[in-house]
């Protein structure tokens, strides 16, 4: 019952992204290109190699602190998804914004990936940011990927 209602929250949470432009700036990471046009995403950026960063805007209704959507996502990962949770941490970005990182792993046949969500809350909106490409490819981007992240601020 606790797993559907957080799914549930989830889902309605997913559905209500915000409709007028993106409350954040986010610079485009090194060895990146944005991508225009993208309806699921605010933001989206990819590698000539495949490598996503994208950032999800939502309206924060209904209303949770970030430990709840944290846990919210992790369970819709793990438990629906299949995704392993390898780790989660607590991250800040330069401009003092403060989130949770959920970093998960799984096999695309026998090539291993790693899928990060950071989830970082404000009092109007949800901001799920995300990456994930191959294990090789996020741990020869890292140092992008950090940057990246750490220069997520507000508008």
């Amino acid at each position: 019952m606790k797993n559907q209602l957080c799914k549930l929250l989830f889902l309605a949470a997913c559905t209500t992204s915000v409709a007028c432009g993106p409350a954040f700036k986010q610079p485009t990471p090194k060895n990146f290109v944005k991508l225009e046009d993208q309806q699921r995403y605010s933001y989206r950026a990819v590698t000539a190699d495949g490598l996503v960063y994208a950032v999800k805007e939502l309206e924060h209704k209904p209303k949770g602190d970030l430990a709840f959507w944290a846990r919210a996502i992790e369970n819709k990962l793990r438990y629906q998804a299949g995704y392993a949770l390898l780790k989660t941490q607590d991250v800040s970005t330069k401009s003092g914004l403060k989130g949770t990182q959920l970093q998960f792993g799984f096999d695309r046949g026998k090539t291993p990936h790693l899928y990060y969500v950071t989830v970082i809350t404000t009092e109007d909106n949800i901001f799920v940011i995300e990456s994930g490409g191959t294990k090789e490819l996020m741990e020869s981007h890292k140092a992008e990927l950090d940057d990246a992240l750490s220069s997520f601020q507000l508008d």
